[in-house]
């Protein structure tokens, strides 16, 4: 493991060297209320310094928060492989619907290390991180979304689970004035 900060510097050299417009951020400092919510809800469950378990953050806990959650799990199947077990509707809306799906199957492979590199940078750090990215991926450049994902104990007790939320809007290109 690694630091939250190392976890985000090493993210962001990957993402410059491969051009994508995302980065990532240790400090968790979110402008949407909601990701704020998020991630006091992971907070409760961190019980003693620990990472939460998948099965505490119940459908019941995540309730205002589901349409706006994806599940990650990463698998070790002779390569590394991340399955979405849940999407909500509002991320699949801009991303696709990719529910229960292993990402190597349903995304186009130009975008699969992109897809991984989150998850990996917060499964590294065993920490939240704040990612802000273009939904190039989804061929909407128009949209950047405000990203918390927060490392999750899978069912097997292991650290391979990932709990991520976003909320998107318009992509706001900076003023050349």
């Amino acid at each position: 493991m690694v630091t939250p900060v190392e976890a985000a510097r090493r993210y962001n050299a990957l993402a410059e060297a491969e051009g994508w417009h995302s980065a990532c951020y240790a400090a968790l400092d979110f402008k949407h209320r909601a990701l704020v919510d998020l991630l006091a809800i992971w907070r409760r469950f961190a019980l003693q310094g620990s990472v939460p378990r998948r099965i505490d953050l119940s459908p019941r806990v995540l309730r205002a928060h589901l349409g706006d959650v994806a599940i990650y799990e990463r698998s070790h199947e002779g390569r590394e492989r991340y399955r979405l077990r849940v999407m909500g509707m509002r991320i699949a809306t801009v991303l696709g619907d990719l529910n229960g799906k292993y990402l190597d199957e349903a995304v186009p492979k130009k975008f699969l290390k992109r897809w991984h590199a989150a998850p990996n940078a917060v499964l590294d750090a065993g920490a939240p991180l704040r990612f802000l990215s273009r939904a190039e991926i989804a061929d909407k450049p128009f949209i950047t979304g405000e990203y918390l994902m927060a490392p999750l104990l899978g069912d097997g007790g292991g650290m391979d689970t990932v709990l991520a939320s976003a909320l998107f809007g318009p992509t706001v290109t900076p003023s050349r004035r």
